[in-house]
């Protein structure tokens, strides 16, 4: 069975604790592909952003595995210009995906009654000229220097729930069944060693200690409260009128 991930640093967590006979079934994707790559393989599973679900909805969603952040730490940063009083602008970089498409609209129109115009970006950064909403692994190099502000840690304040970033999810729920089945106890084992984990992925010292201090941010377990989360994230889009319906999520 395949097994789709996005590309940060907190799926290659997830990645390394996995069982050994699974790890070479591992492909890495741009995280807007995966879903599309759900529909496309029934033998798979993957860890999809969770604003996907408004449109591949039909796709079967675990209610014991997920990725979610709450504080500190996120998969995209927010980095805002020095010395500004208001801002219209949002640079969008990195591994981009309809969660950050959507929410950062709504998020600014919401906390700060701002209705700010998001576009895609390529060119040099200039953190002194231009605002920016950076996800995934560009994030790495800049968090620490340039004081990143955590997007996760923004929504979760906003919904009073985690921030479901991504799903686990497939279009056969027997793929889900079983592979939650071989993990347990997933948030405390990757506690426990985070270390020993860091190590071994390389990251900016600077980087890597700032996860290590909040590591207990980051959830890969859905309980009660992430499936709240997730319920409460995806009825954004249908009040703020970027979907027509509320979609009822098929949770395995």
């Amino acid at each position: 069975m395949k097994i789709y991930l996005p590309t940060n640093i907190f799926s290659a967590l997830f990645s390394m604790m996995l069982p050994e006979e699974q790890k070479n079934d591992i492909e890495i994707l741009p995280a807007s592909l995966i879903a599309q790559k759900l529909v496309d393989n029934n033998n798979s599973l993957g860890l999809m952003p969770s604003c996907d679900l408004l449109k591949f909805s039909n796709l079967k969603v675990s209610n014991k595995i997920a990725l979610s952040f709450d504080g500190l730490l996120s998969n995209s940063y927010l980095y805002f210009m020095p010395e500004q009083n208001r801002f219209d602008r949002i640079l969008l970089r990195g591994d981009v995906s309809s969660n950050e498409v959507i929410l950062a609209k709504i998020l600014f129109k919401e906390r700060f009654d701002v209705d700010v115009e998001i576009s895609l970006d390529s060119n040099e950064l200039d953190f002194e000229e231009s605002n920016y909403l950076i996800v995934g692994q560009e994030n790495d190099d800049y968090v620490v220097k340039h004081n990143g502000i955590s997007f996760s840690d923004q929504i979760a304040e906003f919904i009073n729930y985690p921030y479901v970033n991504f799903v686990l999810a497939s279009a056969d729920d027997a793929n889900i069944l079983s592979f939650v089945s071989k993990l347990e106890n997933l948030d405390e084992q990757i506690e426990d060693n985070i270390a020993e984990l860091l190590e071994k992925v390389k990251l900016p010292s600077e980087l890597g200690g700032h996860i290590l201090q909040n590591i207990n941010n980051v959830y890969y377990e859905m309980t009660e409260n992430e499936v709240e989360g997730l319920n409460e994230l995806l009825k954004l889009p249908y009040f703020h009128g970027v979907v027509d319906d509320i979609i009822t999520l098929n949770f395995v």
